[in-house]
Formats: structure tokens, C-alpha cells, sequence
């Protein structure tokens, strides 16, 4: 009996809530942006970030990568990093929608699956890569040795012809070459490339290859396909016969493309340490290369490798609660709280965010630390027992079904557990895909300005909640999460609000500017108190606080692993895995548990200190 294993990784989830606040029916409820309102709430937040581990923002080099310099060289956080953490926070405390293609990539994951044990969740997954592929085994006459044929699998061309693709089929099936054989030899062994040859066949064998040039009369051309790195024993070669210029040329749909490009980059890492990503990259325009492709459920998938990566039969957005799949794709759809404060942009309408996030620089004058590399390659949505509730895979729905509990249902927000940072080193013969970072010391202080206009007093609650939080939580900022990097505590120095009338009307020794620092609390609470409603027959006040998805945001951004390393997953871990990842809240119920079982034999003050703590 296999080893049951769990999964374990350095990030977990939040919940997406099957609750949506739409507090604007349209855009045409929306405040103007061209003057300020006396009834609504403008000015400006001063925030302070200070570094509880090192912190990373690359300046984007991709060979030399170092800390991000504003205009004047000084280190800094970029404002637009600053508004991408708040915009996340404010999708989770202001129950916003979920809008695939803006807050959820959506596509066709794209996978293989060969070997996963009996009884592990890949088995069913297994199964049905195999009857997409129709993989047969079979004996050779030859050798007596048992090998798999993927008898679905065809070959052809995939052409780029005005900004579209298609594959033209070939003449002939595609051969089999083995590396012994003396012709070959003349070719080297590198791999990864495609060589034009010049070959004899008979009943599907080939009999002499040569390169194309040094072909002699009476030979057919076609490619020979040096595929990716062997595992294990070295692979054969294919030999590609030249298109059929009578076949029908099969159009390649554009969701098929996209898929193949988004699992392409999330794989790019790991191809480039053995070789040039090019080798897997779509062809160009006018531009053409060999591929094994298959059709299956109304997919064309095609990819350099005979047992090639397949779909899986739903796109993800199909695992959203289905409050949001209802809500996805109505005209005239209602505006959420980050759309209606921090601005959009659709091909029908948009509106300019209300909120401006300066950039944050460092005080004083810190020095990049040493070098340090570390590979950042994690697993994706496409590994769906860390991804998917109940581990689940993206095929699970039946036709027709509307309830989520007999769905995939994705996990939620990604969020990194807090952690000290760990020393990381690149294995050995891995040096290609460890990334470089420099970065700033334990204790650097950032500081900047964020200003807003015409919000409502719970818009500006919802915005200081997303960037404050609350006690003793933090935010995590640049690159290195996985690893305990840039853990930050954010604090609001100053909140200062203007007086319309006083600005536009008052007299010069009036200052219309208000210090409302001490009200930050007042105006979070506004929006606590006030966005979900009351409930039940006593009209009780439904505090956000207390709905389960925001205390796992609130315990995982608390939280830290003090002792608990939750690395990524080593490649033998991955198989025979029998539990999926578990939940945030099977973690924080019990720790809760065990601490209101200490805090029942503290003394009553002790026992309400420690309770507002944990607020």
C-alpha cells in the first residue's frame, strides 16, 4: 500500500465568498470626477511600510535584477505595487465579484497524466488522458519488448497565417526513428531542434535518411523531430513526412491557442535550464513546424511531444461559486466596491479610479544586501489537489449541474503564510532557472502618500481597512513569498480630509485641511457595521468580522509559522498523493480552540486582554 501523503505548500486560500456587495446599480451612480463633493469624504492618507524581513521589488532586468530606483536613483516601492496589494485586500473585505480574464486568468489548464497510482486523485485523471490519447500498448515483433502507442495522436504542420493558426496534416503517418540508427548518426545527439531530411520508407519503416541537401533523386522530404531531454533511457526520433497539399487544413480555435501560450509560459521556467524556449514557441507569421496534435471533445490539441499535454474539459472559471458564474457576463452588470473605488476598464464602458497611490520611498539610504537565488517556480492552478476543494479535478461536473457542492469549486485567493526567511540555494545543474534578488535589509522604512476623492465614509473605511488591516497583521510585498521575503507591517501615519467649501469658498487664513488621524478605527468600523446589512428577527448588526472567510484572511496575514518550514513539494512527493491541501480553517478552528481553552482558566482581565488581541 502506497505511502499516503498530503499536500504541503508554502501558500494556502481564501474563500471566495458567495456573497457580492453592489453598491452602484451603473456607472451613471458613480460621484464626478470633476470637483469634489462637500457630502463625500477627499484627501489623503500618509502610510509608512516597514520591512519585517528583506524585501524585493526587481527593477524588471531579467539577467541583473536589483532593487526598483525612482527617476532620482533612490530605492523605492512602485505605487502601482502598493494599489495591486490594497485592490486584493479590497476583492476580499469588500466581497467583490470575481471577473474572469481581470481577477481570474481564465483558461484551459493543460496536462499529462501517465502514472498516477491506484487509488491517489490522480487515478480518474489518469484514465482519462488515456482515452483522449487512445493509448494501446503493444509487443514488438522484434525485440518481444512492450511499449504504448497513443493511436489518436496524428501529425501535421502548424502554420501562422494572418494572425491565425491551423495545422496541415501530412501526407503519410509519422515515423518512428531509432537513435542506433547509422544514418542518424550523421545529426549528432542534441535535442530540441527540428533538421529537414531527405528519407526512403517502406510500410511505415524507414529505411536511409539523409539531409535534405545531400538527398538523392527518387527520396521524399520531410523534418526529422529531435524532441525535449530523455527521461531515463534516450527517446526515439520522429521523421515527419511533408504536408498532403489535398488534405483540409484543420483551423486551430483561439481558445486553444491561448491555452497552449498560458501553459507554455507557466512551464517556461523549467524548459529553458535544458533548452531555448523557442523550440516550443508558436511559429511566427508564415512561419510553420511540425506537431503531433489530437482532436478531442471539440479541442484541437497539438504540442512537440508524442504523448502531448491535453485539456482539461472546463475552463476555471466553471469552479467559481455559482453567486458569481449568475452574475459573470450580464449586460448592464452592477458595480462592485474595487471596481466602483479603484476604477475599470471594458470594451463597453469605464470609470477612473477615485484612489491615486504615489510611490513609496525608502528612508534614509539602504544597501542591497548580497545575492542571494532561489528557484521561484511553484505549482500552478494545473496541479488542482493544492488548487481545488476536495481535490477534485477541473473535469468534475456533470452535465448540467448548478450545485456547487457537486462541482469543482476552486479554493479562492492565493495568500503566502508569514514565515522568517530561509536560505535558499539552486541545486546543482539547475543554475538556469534559479532567479536572482538583492535584496533590502530587515528594518528599511518606505513612505508615500495615497490620496482619494468623492468616496462615501464606508468606502474610505473599506480602503484604510485594506491597507491597515488589522492588529498585528501584515502585508506581503515583492518577490520571495514562498520563501518568507517581504513581509511588511504597513502603518497610517496620517489621515487628513478637506473641506470643499473651504477650499473653493473659505478665505486664505482658513485651513479647509482636517486631521481625522484618530478616526481611522470610526471609519472601518462604518464599514463593518454597515456593508452586510443586520440579520435574524432582532435586526442584530452583521459584522464582516465574523464571516469565515474573512477570518481565515485575517489568521493568515496574522499568523507566523514560527518552526514550520511548508516548503514547496519535491518532484517524488507529487506522486501517490491521497489528501489535498488543507484548508485555512481546518488550521486556524483548533489553534482558536486550544487558545479559548487557555484563556478560560486566565483571570477575567487577562482572559479580555487576550481575547482583543486576537481581534
Amino acid at each position: 500500500m502506497p505511502e499516503n501523503r498530503g499536500v504541503h505548500a508554502p501558500y494556502n486560500f481564501v474563500p471566495f465568498s458567495s456573497k457580492i456587495l453592489f453598491p452602484y446599480r451603473s456607472v451613471e451612480e458613480l460621484p464626478s470626477h470633476d470637483r469634489l463633493l462637500a457630502h463625500l469624504k477627499s484627501g489623503e492618507i500618509q502610510v509608512k511600510i516597514c520591512a519585517e524581513t528583506p524585501v524585493f521589488v526587481s527593477d524588471g532586468d531579467k539577467n541583473h535584477p536589483h532593487f526598483f530606483r525612482g527617476a532620482d536613483g533612490k530605492f523605492m516601492i512602485p505605487g502601482s505595487t502598493v494599489r495591486g496589494m490594497a485592490r486584493e485586500n479590497m476583492q476580499i473585505l469588500g466581497f467583490g465579484l470575481v471577473r474572469p480574464g481581470e481577477d481570474l486568468e481564465d483558461y484551459q489548464i493543460y496536462f499529462r497524466e501517465m502514472t498516477a497510482a491506484k487509488g491517489s486523485v490522480g487515478e480518474a485523471l489518469k484514465k482519462y488522458y488515456r482515452d483522449a490519447l487512445d493509448i494501446q500498448s503493444r509487443r514488438s515483433a522484434k525485440t518481444g519488448k512492450t511499449f504504448t502507442i497513443p493511436q489518436n495522436v496524428a501529425s501535421g504542420y502548424l502554420l501562422c497565417r494572418n494572425g491565425s493558426y491551423c495545422i496541415r496534416p501530412t501526407a503519410e503517418p509519422f515515423m518512428r526513428v531509432s537513435r542506433k540508427m547509422e544514418d542518424v548518426q550523421c545529426f549528432g545527439s542534441e535535442n530540441a531542434r527540428i533538421v529537414p531530411v531527405s528519407y526512403q520508407a517502406t510500410d511505415g519503416i524507414v529505411k536511409r535518411i539523409l539531409p535534405a541537401k545531400v538527398g538523392t533523386s527518387g527520396m521524399k522530404q520531410g523534418v526529422l523531430l529531435y524532441t525535449g531531454r530523455p527521461v531515463g533511457k534516450p527517446n526515439h526520433l520522429y521523421l515527419f513526412p511533408s504536408a498532403d497539399p489535398e488534405a483540409q487544413e484543420l483551423p486551430v480555435p483561439p481558445e486553444d491557442i491561448l491555452s497552449y501560450r498560458i501553459d507554455l509560459e507557466s512551464r517556461a521556467n523549467s524548459l529553458k535550464a535544458y533548452y531555448p524556449i523557442s523550440f516550443w514557441d508558436l511559429p511566427k507569421e508564415g512561419e510553420e513546424k511540425p506537431v503531433f496534435y489530437v482532436r478531442f471533445e471539440g479541442h484541437l490539441y497539438f504540442g512537440m511531444s508524442m504523448f502531448l499535454r491535453i485539456g482539461y474539459r472546463n475552463p476555471l472559471s466553471e469552479g467559481l461559486p455559482k453567486r458569481h458564474r449568475d452574475i459573470i457576463g450580464q449586460e448592464n452588470c452592477p458595480l462592485d466596491y474595487p471596481h466602483a473605488i479603484l476604477g475599470f476598464s471594458t470594451s463597453t464602458d469605464s470609470y477612473r479610479s477615485r484612489v491615486s497611490f504615489g510611490d513609496f520611498h525608502a528612508v534614509g539610504e539602504p544597501r542591497e544586501q548580497a545575492e542571494i537565488r532561489m528557484i521561484l517556480g511553484a505549482p500552478k492552478p494545473s496541479y488542482y489537489p493544492g488548487y481545488v476543494v476536495g481535490g477534485k479535478n477541473y473535469n468534475e461536473i456533470d452535465p448540467g449541474e448548478d450545485d456547487d457542492q457537486k462541482r469543482f469549486q476552486l479554493r479562492g485567493y492565493k495568500q503566502y503564510w508569514l514565515k522568517q526567511e530561509q536560505a535558499t540555494a539552486v541545486p546543482e545543474g539547475k543554475e538556469k532557472v534559479g532567479t536572482a534578488i538583492r535584496p533590502l535589509p530587515i528594518g528599511t522604512t518606505f513612505q508615500g502618500i495615497i490620496r482619494f476623492q468623492n468616496l462615501t465614509e464606508m468606502e474610505l473605511g473599506l480602503l484604510l481597512w485594506s491597507l491597515r488591516l488589522e492588529d498585528e497583521c501584515f502585508q506581503t510585498i515583492g518577490m520571495g513569498k514562498p520563501y518568507g521575503y517581504g513581509r511588511m507591517k504597513l502603518q497610517i501615519t496620517s489621515l487628513r480630509i478637506v473641506d470643499p467649501a473651504l477650499l473653493y469658498c473659505g478665505d486664505l487664513t482658513t485651513d479647509p485641511w482636517t486631521d481625522e488621524t484618530d478616526q481611522i478605527l470610526k471609519y472601518i468600523d462604518a464599514y463593518d457595521k454597515t456593508a452586510l446589512g443586520t440579520t435574524g428577527k432582532k435586526k442584530k448588526v452583521a459584522s464582516v468580522r465574523n464571516r469565515p472567510e474573512i477570518k481565515d484572511f485575517f489568521f493568515i496575514k496574522r499568523t507566523i509559522r514560527i518552526g514550520e518550514n511548508m516548503p514547496y513539494m519535491e518532484l517524488p512527493e507529487y506522486q501517490n498523493v491521497r489528501d489535498p491541501l488543507p484548508t485555512i480553517r481546518s488550521i486556524r478552528q483548533p489553534m482558536e480552540e486550544e487558545a479559548e481553552a487557555a484563556s478560560a482558566i486566565m483571570d477575567p482581565y487577562e482572559a479580555l486582554r487576550e481575547k482583543y488581541k486576537r481581534r
